[in-house]
This record gives structure tokens, C-alpha cells and sequence, in this order.
């Protein structure tokens, strides 16, 4: 298991104009207001680019799309873009980022360096192999999932003060990690939030198949829990506590109470321990926690 890391201008851009043109729920609207405060203010051209930029991105999934693939795995994402996108749509993202460059230019110039120092921190981090080697283990185990060797390539992108954050819906190798502002001594959370996003690319799979067969297809309800699972698991789970000394998590999730984070995380580390896989019995008695 071997993870890279690197620093993308591209990516970064990409992530800085899509976050603001708020076009999916999960945009980080504290970015926007930091980035906001940070800058300028944007003109009307500049505010028009973003809204465009959202009417366009709305017609596309979300989930491993050409925009992601096309920003952070082609060195010529632009050009990229004109095999998925109509002609007129292309055209208009061109002009879009090309309105916003100078604002993102501004922005990245202080960026940049902080994202070198993760970087370099994050590589040597990630040397440690007999850490890797047991979390590999474990995690292989546990999903039953029989994977023998995985390189994983991790963008690091830009982020607030507070907030380190992390994805997995680029494609089928990489993961994303918002850390830039974030002090070092996070290192170790980051460090398990790309285990937590390296479970749901590559572990995952045969897991969440069980869980859509017994929720019947309830791809909601079975995310639910799939979320439950890995995140008792990292950043603040069980192997984040016992493996990189992160604090505990003290919730889950927002439906999930203290009391009930604190059981999972127990029924997931009883199934570490004994070394078993996760089966039906781990459903029903995650189940049972949360009175689902």
C-alpha cells in the first residue's frame, strides 16, 4: 500500500470556483466566506462566471464525473473537457475560469507554500510502513475484501484554519484532502481521514453489496450505516485511537447520539479484535444500537 501526494494547480482551481458556485450541498460555505474575506470583492463579471459555472455543473453526476477527472488527473484538464462536455458548455467553462483566474492566482500565491509543507510532512508520514502494513491488514480483514497492493494518489487541496476535510468521488485511485490552513500537529487526523477515504474507494465494495441486499436497494439506509462503519474505523475510531493516537470521535454522525458513537465504536472494535468479517450479525446489531 503506498500513498502519493501531490499538489495540483489545476485541482485547486477547480475546487476554489466550484465551492463558490455553491452547486451541490456539500460545498463548504466557510471556504467561500474565508476565501471571500480574504480576496477582493468579486466583480458582477466575476459573480455571473460562478453562477453560469452552476447551471453547467448541475447537468453532470456528481459521483466520479468528467470535471473531477478532467481537473485532477489531466495536466490539460480544459482540453480534457471537450470529450464530455457539448461544445457551447466547453466554450463557456473556458471563458469561466479564465474571468476568475486572477482572483484564484491571488489566492494560491499564499496557499502554495502551505501546501508544500504538507506535502513534505504527509511523505514522510506515510514512510511508515509497519503502520501501513497493520492498518492494511486489518481493514482487508475486516471487509474481507482480499486486496494485495493498492497505490493511492491523495490531492491535497485548499482549506480554513479549522477544517480538515477529505473525499473519495474523483475516480477509482485517488483521494482528496482540504488541509493548506490546517496546523501540522493535524497530521494525524489527516492522516486518518485518507484511510477513511481510501476505505470507501477500495475496501468498501463487498460490504456495501450486503448492506443493499438487506436493506433492499435502500441505497440511503445502507450509506447510513456504511458511513457508521468506516467512520469508526478513521479518523476517530478505533484504529485512528489505537493506531495514530487521534481522539476520539465524540459523534458519528449528527443522527447518532454520544452514547450510541461510543457502542459502535466498541461493537467495531470487538470485530477488529476477534479479527472477524463484517457480516449480518454486525448489521443487525448496529441496527440495534441505533434502533433503526
Amino acid at each position: 500500500m503506498n500513498f502519493e501526494f501531490r499538489i495540483s494547480k489545476w485541482a485547486n482551481f477547480y475546487y476554489f470556483v466550484q465551492n463558490l458556485s455553491e452547486w451541490h450541498f456539500s460545498n463548504r460555505k466557510d471556504y467561500n466566506i474565508f476565501w471571500r474575506e480574504k480576496l477582493e470583492p468579486f466583480s458582477k463579471n466575476e459573480e455571473v462566471a460562478l453562477k453560469k459555472l452552476k447551471e453547467i455543473r448541475l447537468k453532470y453526476p456528481r459521483s466520479k464525473s468528467c470535471f473531477e477527472k478532467a481537473f485532477f488527473l489531466s495536466e490539460h484538464p480544459l482540453e480534457e473537457l471537450k470529450n464530455c462536455l457539448s461544445k457551447k458548455d466547453h466554450i463557456l467553462v473556458e471563458e469561466i475560469f479564465d474571468i476568475l483566474k486572477n482572483k484564484f492566482d491571488v489566492l494560491y500565491k499564499e496557499e502554495f507554500p502551505l501546501l508544500e509543507k504538507w506535502h513534505n510532512a504527509l511523505s514522510e508520514k506515510a514512510k511508515d510502513h509497519n503502520l501501513i502494513t497493520e492498518v492494511f491488514s486489518a481493514l482487508n480483514t475486516l471487509y474481507k475484501s482480499g486486496i494485495k497492493e493498492k497505490k493511492i494518489l491523495v490531492s491535497l487541496l485548499l482549506s480554513t484554519y479549522e477544517h480538515v476535510g477529505g473525499g473519495a468521488n474523483i475516480d477509482s485511485d485517488i483521494v482528496s484532502l482540504e488541509v493548506s490552513r490546517s496546523p501540522l500537529e493535524k497530521i494525524n487526523q489527516a492522516m486518518g481521514i485518507i484511510w477513511h477515504e481510501t476505505i470507501h474507494l477500495i475496501f468498501q465494495d463487498q460490504f456495501f453489496s450486503v448492506l443493499m441486499d438487506y436493506f433492499k436497494d435502500d441505497e440511503q439506509t445502507a450509506t447510513f450505516i456504511n458511513e457508521l462503519t468506516a467512520g469508526a474505523l478513521f479518523p476517530g475510531g478505533i484504529l485512528g485511537i489505537r493506531l495514530l493516537k487521534n481522539k476520539p470521535t465524540a459523534q458519528l454522525l449528527p443522527q447518532v447520539t454520544k452514547e450510541q458513537t461510543v457502542m459502535i465504536i466498541d461493537l467495531v472494535k470487538e470485530y477488529i479484535d476477534q479479527r472477524n468479517q463484517l457480516d449480518l450479525e454486525f448489521i443487525e446489531r448496529l441496527i440495534k444500537i441505533i434502533g433503526k
